[in-house]
């Protein structure tokens, strides 16, 4: 199966263009969109989500990856194989917590490009086509590199990230934030905005209106309110700071 996972949206070409380019190629490659609204020309945030989405993949599937408002500068193209998946996207930082924490890792550099390749659409042009190369099983031109020589600016971003990656469209607030499960019971606060919001197991627990943080289906803490817009009540977006402590 290929995955996509873009910033690219549901209105405008672009995901059609690139899901035209795989009928195209590979017909016979089942096709999922799994996220078009990652966060918007933010590779740092949309990381940290695209990592945490590893639960839904299997070995052997090919994810195709583009958030890459640096696309036509110098910034590569790559492959990253982490325990049997394959992602394909651009070296900027997308694919640098996959790596950190995968068992596996290969990365190596894509060295080939159509003639009239377009210097803004390489998502179509490069990424989309290699993409369906690997999950064929065809030959593509890919140069071996040693992930510590990566030219990527995300060295210094930290293993888990204390902010608001993704806002969904109820408006609940996805953190870069892992949680354990159980930690509900630990009496863990989320602090966002200056206010203080409890933990609790899921929705149904906590009364119409009140605000609660959970371990949401792909293991982030998530803040929300229930059947309310927790990016309204706490006045977040992406990027706000959250900070987890105990209770106790």
């Amino acid at each position: 199966m290929i995955l996509i996972f873009s910033d690219f949206g549901v209105t405008g070409p672009y995901g059609g263009a690139m899901r035209a380019v795989i009928g195209r190629r590979s017909p016979d490659l089942a096709v999922c969109d799994l996220m078009v609204d990652a966060p918007d020309r933010n590779p740092r945030a949309s990381a940290y989500l695209l990592a945490a989405l590893t639960c839904e993949f299997q070995p052997g599937d090919v994810v195709l990856c583009v958030v890459d408002p640096g696309v036509g500068s110098k910034r590569r193209g790559i492959v990253v194989e982490c325990d049997g998946v394959s992602y394909v996207g651009p070296d900027n930082g997308l694919f640098e917590i996959l790596i950190r924490r995968a068992s596996h890792c290969r990365i190596r550099v894509i060295d080939w490009q159509p003639e009239n390749t377009s210097p803004s659409f390489h998502g179509r042009d490069i990424f989309a086509p290699v993409a369906c190369m690997i999950a064929s099983g065809e030959p593509v031109k890919l140069d071996e590199i040693d992930p510590a020589l990566r030219d990527i600016p995300a060295q210094s971003w930290p293993d888990e990230l204390s902010e608001i990656i993704y806002i969904d469209s109820y408006g609940n607030l996805m953190t870069g934030l892992r949680v354990a499960p159980g930690w509900q019971d630990r009496d863990q606060v989320i602090l966002i905005n200056g206010q203080s919001v409890s933990a609790a197991r899921t929705f149904s627990d906590v009364a119409l209106g009140q605000g609660f943080h959970y371990r949401n289906s792909i293991g982030l803490c998530e803040i929300a309110v229930n059947c309310g817009r927790a990016d309204q009540v706490f006045g977040a977006e992406i990027g706000t700071v959250v900070f987890a402590r105990s209770q106790k």
